[in-house]
């Protein structure tokens, strides 16, 4: 049933005669649409195994006492944590904004280069998981098989790796896109990734 006082499409321009036909907007113009596309694609896929991999990681370093040991050994779990929350939360955004098209659709946003900034970030959090991975092998290294929280300390290590992974693949088909869309730092500017 359609109401009078909320067409379905609006004239956001008036028309004189001899003069392009009026743009129509559909659906009331909101900012946000759901892209289911963008979870079918590579990048979206590759999103969903960084958050799933990222909370795996993030729930085994969180759920045993991480303290400083004799030497200082465990100390770098702290770092860990750090890197797996703040990634985890950062791509849990972009994964937001590209789902429901917000970067696209938004002014302010529309007119970023997404190719390099999808660039930079997964560049930068491969870098970070890689060496977070690294702290936690070596952390789990110092630990004996039999004590508690090993093969917690492992999972974590496994499923940092695993994550990182995920961000270089995707760092790499970014790389790729900002390829595609001229390879400058302004390439890009507006378009989804």
């Amino acid at each position: 049933m359609e109401d009078p006082a909320f067409p379905d499409s609006v004239d956001t321009m008036s028309s004189t005669p001899g003069s392009a036909p009026p743009k129509t907007t559909t659906g009331g113009g909101s900012m946000i649409s759901f892209n289911i596309d963008y979870i079918k694609s590579i990048p979206g896929i590759l999103k969903v195994c960084e958050l799933f991999f990222g909370l795996i990681t993030w729930a085994c370093v969180a759920s045993y006492p991480y303290q400083y040991y004799l030497n200082g050994i465990g100390a770098g779990q702290h770092w860990v944590m750090f890197v797996a929350v703040t990634t985890w939360l950062i791509t849990l955004i972009l994964f937001i904004l590209f789902v429901l098209s917000v970067h696209t659709n938004v002014p302010f946003l529309s007119g970023l280069p997404w190719p390099f900034i999808e660039m930079a970030y997964n560049g930068g959090a491969s870098v970070l998981y890689f060496l977070a991975a690294c702290v936690q092998a070596g952390t789990t290294a110092t630990r004996w098989v039999y004590l508690p929280g090993y093969t917690t300390y492992a999972a974590a290590a496994a499923f940092a790796f695993f994550t990182t992974i995920a961000y270089v693949a995707d760092a790499f088909f970014a790389v790729q896109a900002w390829r595609s869309q001229g390879g400058g730092a302004a390439a890009g500017a507006g378009t989804q990734p």
